[in-house]
């Protein structure tokens, strides 16, 4: 694949020119979709502002499914961010000039956060220095969608009356992918990227959470910093001199909502993102999932009212369809602290195991994440994840390596539990 860009004053465009050995297809989920994204860069910023290593970070984020057989920039990178490049066995990137001098954050330096304005990323920010930069994808809208903004720009614009410094960039990036999407999970920050020799950012920080860092919610638990994922993308940041800092990486869903219930910022923050701010849609998975776990955390009744308004949303359905659901584990420990009548949420709370696993670990951090927050604020964060939500002690540390939901999937009682849930829908 070849790679080309273009600048008009704070414009930077990538354009992305498929070879014979790409591969336009790479499941039968995705495919590529437009060949060119553009980034539109606040005021003062310029394309000469941007290190090579970090263009060629987020170019590798962007076209890094698609390419294979080798990957050429449009420019050169240093030997530290090349040998970083070698975790790829599908393509070669080219070319290299060892003239380019690494990437070092300055000594008076500060974190920047990939912020999406959603729990997680807003829970992140609650633990994170004063000195943290936000930036904002800006995502615009082409076409039919059910995406609505007005939600993240509302906290963007409280954050920023609140003195946190917040820039938002806006990027047509997702536009690459077909359905659209983002290439790759870390893409969201490529604005962050491209603005950190700028900024003198030392980390990227996101709102990724134990859920998806270590498996808990999918068949079984994963020993992340040990996985491709960090290999690759871990190796590749810290090759670019802005390591990966993930704050909430040992905080379950639970934990990161927990913050939010008693953070001031956590009054700003919607996870829906197809409802207007104060007023998510109610019609979505994320709205099932998020309006139970914050009445529970706050201690409010769950009325058989909402309960049968939650399970007719048609989303909520398909998801629960699934053996296993989707965030199985947040259904868990929802269910386990429910004790009303409802007949749905009985059904559903015998099927996740919510009579018999109350999860309560889900609640604390798990202290052997500490690893993967940057060592710039890793003393500050854990102080603020102990007095947020506590730590896991080495029992609840056990018990959540032992997360595994084979034995379960292999059960004939759970699978017609499974299908009695089904049944309801119908």
């Amino acid at each position: 694949m070849r790679v080309a860009i273009s600048d008009n004053r704070n414009e930077v465009s990538l354009s992305f020119q498929i070879e014979e050995d790409d591969v336009e297809k790479p499941t039968e989920k995705y495919q590529m979709g437009d060949n060119r994204c553009t980034f539109i860069l606040p005021g003062g910023f310029t394309r000469e502002e941007i290190h090579p290593d970090h263009l060629a970070l987020v170019i590798i984020m962007l076209c890094s499914p698609f390419c294979k057989g080798r990957l050429k920039l449009p420019g050169g990178v240093s030997e530290r961010f090349f040998e970083a490049t070698k975790v790829f066995s599908r393509f070669d990137v080219e070319p290299t000039d060892f003239m380019v001098e690494p990437y070092e954050s300055p000594d008076v330096s500060k974190p920047a956060l990939a912020f999406s304005g959603g729990v997680d990323s807003t829970a992140a920010l609650a633990l994170m220095p004063e000195s943290t930069i936000c930036v904002f994808l800006d995502r615009p809208i082409k076409g039919k969608t059910l995406y609505d903004k007005d939600a993240q720009y509302h906290i963007c614009e409280e954050l920023g009356r609140a003195g946190k410094s917040v820039y938002m960039i806006e990027s047509d990036l997702e536009y690459l992918r077909d359905p659209v999407g983002f290439p790759v999970d870390v893409a969201n920050s490529a604005p962050a990227v491209l603005i950190a020799q700028q900024m003198g950012f030392n980390s990227i920080a996101f709102g990724t959470i134990l859920e998806s860092a270590y498996g808990i919610g999918h068949k079984r638990y994963r020993e992340y910093p040990l996985g491709r994922h960090f290999r690759t993308w871990g190796g590749l940041f810290q090759g670019a001199g802005i390591p990966l800092n993930l704050v909430v990486a040992g905080i379950s869903e639970v934990g990161t909502s927990k913050i939010n219930v008693s953070h001031h910022y956590g009054s700003f923050s919607q996870s829906c993102i197809r409802g207007k701010r104060g007023s998510p849609c109610k019609n979505c998975w994320k709205c099932f999932r998020k309006i139970l776990l914050d009445k529970i955390l706050r201690g409010e009744e769950i009325e058989d009212s909402l309960l049968d308004e939650l399970f007719a949303i048609r989303e909520a359905q398909f998801f629960l369809r699934d053996f296993p659901i989707k965030h199985e584990n947040i259904l868990t420990w929802i269910t386990s602290r429910y004790f009303g009548k409802h007949e749905q949420m009985l059904k559903l709370k015998r099927r996740v195991r919510g009579d018999s696993l109350p999860l309560e670990w889900l609640e604390y951090w798990n202290p052997e994440s500490s690893k993967l927050i940057h060592e710039s604020c890793r003393e500050s964060v854990i102080t603020k994840i102990n007095r947020n939500i506590g730590i896991m002690n080495e029992n609840m540390v056990k018990e959540m390596k032992e997360w595994d939901m084979q034995e379960m999937l292999d059960s004939e009682s759970y699978s017609a539990m499974h299908e009695n849930l089904v049944e309801t829908f119908k």
